[in-house]
Order: structure tokens, then sequence, then C-alpha cells
């Protein structure tokens, strides 16, 4: 199932049919992050989360690299939206064979 939503979500990013929420085109403009960077995230880059906790599962990708900086949060509704678009903090993620992990949280 996990499956088939992540390549809905890239085939619909491919086709250019997907939206962008207000939050994520403000989130673009103050982290300087481009539409294309945001599609290459999506179709390119990993998973890195499923979060089927909310109205709609959102899925977060990260960039394809050894060092990801960027990742993407997209609702999977018809079309799918981004969310939120991100820049990695190194207090929050960590890089385990180039995927993003979220560290533990300390007591």
């Amino acid at each position: 199932m996990k499956r088939l939503v992540i390549k809905y979500i890239q085939e619909c990013f491919k086709k250019d049919m997907f939206t962008l929420s207000a939050h994520a085109l403000q989130r673009m403009k103050e982290r300087k992050i481009t539409l294309e960077e945001i599609k290459d995230c999506i179709i390119k880059g990993e998973t890195i989360e499923i979060q089927d906790f909310f109205k709609d599962v959102h899925v977060l990708f990260q960039e394809s690299s050894d060092r990801p900086v960027i990742y993407v949060v997209v609702a999977a509704c018809n079309p799918p939206m981004v969310v939120t678009v991100c820049r990695t903090k190194d207090e929050i993620w960590e890089v385990c064979n180039g995927i993003l992990k979220r560290r533990k949280k300390r007591k």
C-alpha cells in the first residue's frame, strides 16, 4: 500500500499534476527552495517517512544526495499537495547511509 502511495505521488509530479499549499509557497520563498528542487526531490529522491496519522497520508521525500539538505512533505490527496518544504537541521536529522533519519529525542 505504501509503495503505491509513493508511486502515485511521483507519477503525478512527473505529469505536473500537483498543488502547492500557501504554507509551502511561503516556505519556498523563505528557504530559497525552487520548484525544480522540489520536483527532483520527489521524483528522484528517497522516501524518508510516511505519516498516516493525519486526515491525508503525508510522505516525506529527501533530495538524492550523499548529504541531503532539502526535504519535502506531500499530502497524498487528489491531486497531491506539497504541504511544506524544509532544509535539514542537524539537531533534528542525521544522515545514515545517505538517508535522513530523525534523531531520537533526548530526555
